[in-house]
């Protein structure tokens, strides 16, 4: 929001080196009541006898030739090449009279000094020589081309100061153009005692209206402050030995008329009330009125041509080391509150309209950059195997029958017998044998391989794909186009709602703006789209100007 983002953007616009210029209502002002002087039938109840005077090169002429619109009247700035009195009539009943150089023994200041009935000077050392004129040429632009040749012809002095004359010609008003870079000499303050002198003699009131013409080299002021200051201390002291008020001063550029409607208003203060018209009222109401619609509309022009040009930049376009659509949001945002308020009003939003403006347009450049990517596979490692049968030995018993005779000794078995029955076979011998054949299980151990199950045994590993994903492998950057347009235009629209309401939010006022060019420009989004993408060279850029001009303006 700096001077230096305007700057940047100026370079961005170099061949429109005119459009950030900030809009004064002044400034329209003084171009509509230009239009007034020349159209306006009705804006001088009289005809309005209006006087430059002032050092060669302070601006008459050009003065006059603005009031004109168009360059008739000789005007050079470094040569005295006004060697008559030069006069136009305008429509609105106002009189230009245009007075050769004076204050700076410039050769033709007796024709100047004859005019406004002041005594003439003689110096046989200047180069050329200044002597006494008895007659001087009048020219008469009024009917200058397209329509009709210059008229010219010669007054005497006597018949020009003749009281019957001077009802006709006398001034109602004398404007002394001084400009300030030159500043004002001793020649120059002598010139003005006596102007002011010979003022007061003829009538009480004050006539003289002095107008601090501000020359511009490359766009810059060309006075320094003090010159100014200067300037100023020497009018109010020669001023106040004549009038007990406050000298009116004003400042103002010939060439572009600036300052005109400023020195109208003064113009209607000396002016006589049956000579005034409706020109207060213009001054009062409908410039001021007619004013503000055509900043307004000059606003939103400025803003189109701005958001047209960078709708066809890639959003990553660079304006030197810093990004261009932060720039020219920057820009946009001091160029409003300029235009609307003034530059130092700006610091009380700074922070929050930097914050605002990061942000929205980090979501406008992710909204015009296309990711570009590519499907990647997930791999994992997977083990291959086998399947291994496992056995184990144990030892296993088997039984089997076998035949085994045996010898018992019978006296056990009597023994045995006796024992339960107590009885002894008659006869028999205690210790006899006998032989007892019997069939025996016999346990048998023997080693078995059983199978216990599987194992798994790895053999290797493979790569297998186990899902995708999608990397993005880099950006492609596309034109700014309509998101890039609705962004600049509201934040400028935002802006202005902030500066003219100031009791409300900044983000509500950029929200509603928003909300509002959104309603306008969705119709022709797609239109907008198709001319942004037009190829180069296509005058895209102008298409969308006139589309969005006719949208909104």
């Amino acid at each position: 929001m700096s001077k230096t983002a305007l700057e940047t953007l100026r370079l961005i616009f170099n061949d429109q080196p005119d459009l950030l210029e900030i809009i004064k209502l002044g400034d329209i002002e003084s171009e509509r009541l230009v239009n007034s002087f020349r159209e306006n039938n009705e804006l001088f109840a009289a005809p309005v006898n209006l006087y430059v005077t002032g050092r060669t090169g302070a601006g008459k002429t050009s003065l006059g030739n603005r009031l004109l619109a168009q360059s008739v009247m000789e005007s050079t700035g470094y040569i005295d090449c006004t060697d008559s009195v030069g006069f136009f009539k305008l429509a609105s009943n106002l009189c230009y009279y245009d007075l050769p150089g004076a204050g700076s023994n410039e050769s033709y200041e007796n024709i100047n000094r004859s005019a406004l009935l002041m005594p003439q000077i003689e110096d046989e050392f200047a180069e050329p020589p200044i002597t006494y004129i008895d007659r001087f040429k009048i020219k008469n632009f009024t009917k200058c081309p397209p329509l009709q040749k210059l008229e010219e012809k010669y007054v005497t002095v006597n018949e020009w100061q003749l009281h019957s004359n001077q009802q006709l010609v006398a001034p109602d008003v004398i404007l002394y153009a001084i400009a300030p870079h030159m500043q004002f000499l001793s020649s120059d303050r002598k010139y003005l005692g006596q102007l002011l002198k010979t003022q007061k003699q003829r009538i009480e009131q004050n006539k003289v209206i002095f107008a601090l013409n501000i020359f511009r080299l490359d766009g810059k002021r060309m006075p320094t402050q003090q010159n100014l200051e200067d300037v100023r201390k020497h009018i109010t002291q020669i001023y106040e030995r004549f009038y007990h008020d406050t000298p009116p001063i004003v400042e103002f550029d010939a060439l572009t008329g600036d300052g005109i409607n400023e020195i109208t208003a003064f113009i209607c203060q000396v002016l006589p009330k049956e000579k005034i018209g409706n020109i207060q009222q213009v001054l009062r109401n409908d410039l001021k009125q007619f004013a503000e619609q055509e900043r307004s509309l000059r606003y939103m022009q400025t803003l189109i041509k701005i958001a047209s040009r960078l709708a066809t930049y890639k959003i990553d376009y660079k304006a030197g080391n810093q990004d261009l659509l932060q720039v020219a949001a920057s820009s946009i945002s001091a160029y409003g509150v300029s235009t609307f308020k003034n530059q130092e009003e700006i610091a009380q939003i700074k922070a929050e309209l930097n914050a605002l403006i990061e942000s929205v347009v980090q979501e406008t450049r992710d909204d015009r950059t296309k990711y570009i990517s590519v499907t990647e596979n997930i791999l994992d490692t997977k083990e291959l195997s086998r399947d291994i049968p496992l056995f184990e030995e144990k030892k296993v018993i088997d039984y089997i029958e076998v035949n085994e005779t045996k010898v018992i000794p019978l006296s056990k078995v009597k023994k045995i017998v006796n024992m339960i029955t107590g009885i002894l076979p008659f006869g028999a011998k205690l210790f006899d044998e006998k032989i007892v054949n019997e069939t025996v299980r016999k346990p048998i151990e023997r080693l078995e391989n059983r199978f216990v199950g599987y194992e798994k045994e790895v053999i290797g590993t493979v790569e297998v794909v186990v899902g995708q994903v999608e990397k993005i492998v880099g950006k492609e950057y596309l034109l700014g186009g309509y998101p890039v347009i609705r962004f600049l235009l509201g934040l400028g629209l935002g802006i202005q709602t902030y500066c003219s309401q100031p009791n409300r939010s900044l983000q509500n006022c950029l929200e509603e703006a928003e909300v509002m060019l959104e309603r306008k420009l969705f119709p022709i989004k797609t239109h907008i789209e198709q001319l942004v993408e037009r190829e180069a060279g296509s005058n895209a850029e102008q298409e969308l100007i006139q589309t969005l001009n006719k949208a909104l303006v």
